[in-house]
C-alpha cells in the first residue's frame, strides 16, 4: 500500500514537473523543474528495484546535465531571467518530435517482454555493462548524441544577442 502511494506521488510529480517545464517561460525555472522531474523519475526507478538506474539517473541527468545547463545559462546569459519564447515553427517542430518520441515509446512498450521468464537477470555490474553495451550500443550512442544536442541548444539559447546594424537605426 505504501509502495503504491509513493508510485502515484512520484508519477504525479514527474507529470506536473513536465507540464511546468513546458508552461514556464523562464529558462532557469525550466531547468529547476527539469531537475525535479528527473529526481521523481529516479524515485520511480528505486520503487521498481532498479537501484543502478536510479543512481545513474540522479548522477548523470539530474546532477550533471540539468545543473550544467542552469549554471551555463546563468553565467553566460546577459539577463539573469532569460525568457524563452518559441516561434511557431519551433513549436511545430517540437510537436512533431514529441509525436515521434511517443510513437517510439509505444512501439517499445508493445515489443517489451512483460513476463519474468523471458528476461535473463544479471548478478553483477560487469554483466549488466556487457549486456547494455553489447545489445544496446546503438541506443546508448543515440543518447549521447541527444545529450550533445541538448548542450548545443543550451549554448545557443545562452548566447549573447548582437544588436542588428540596420541603416535606419544609425544615428543622424
Amino acid at each position: 500500500m505504501i509502495k503504491l502511494f509513493f508510485f502515484y506521488m512520484f508519477a504525479l510529480t514527474s507529470v506536473a514537473a513536465g507540464v511546468a517545464i513546458i508552461a514556464s517561460t523562464n529558462i532557469v525555472r525550466m531547468a529547476y523543474w527539469l531537475i525535479g522531474m528527473l529526481l521523481s523519475v529516479a524515485g520511480l526507478y528505486f520503487l521498481q528495484g532498479a537501484y543502478f538506474l536510479g543512481v545513474i539517473q540522479i548522477i548523470v541527468y539530474a546532477g550533471g546535465v540539468a545543473v550544467l545547463m542552469v549554471f551555463g545559462v546563468m553565467l553566460t546569459s546577459q539577463q539573469i531571467a532569460a525568457q524563452f519564447r518559441p516561434r511557431r515553427w519551433e513549436a511545430l517542430w517540437l510537436l512533431v518530435t514529441a509525436a515521434m518520441l511517443l510513437a517510439g515509446i509505444i512501439a517499445a512498450l508493445l515489443d517489451a517482454r512483460w513476463f519474468p521468464g523471458q528476461v535473463q537477470a544479471s548478478n553483477t555490474v560487469f554483466d549488466f555493462g556487457i549486456h547494455l553495451l553489447g545489445r544496446f550500443l546503438g541506443p546508448f550512442e543515440l543518447a549521447s548524441i541527444l545529450l550533445l544536442i541538448a548542450l548545443l541548444g543550451a549554448a545557443y539559447l545562452a548566447r549573447p544577442r548582437v544588436p542588428s546594424a540596420r541603416p535606419e537605426d544609425a544615428p543622424k
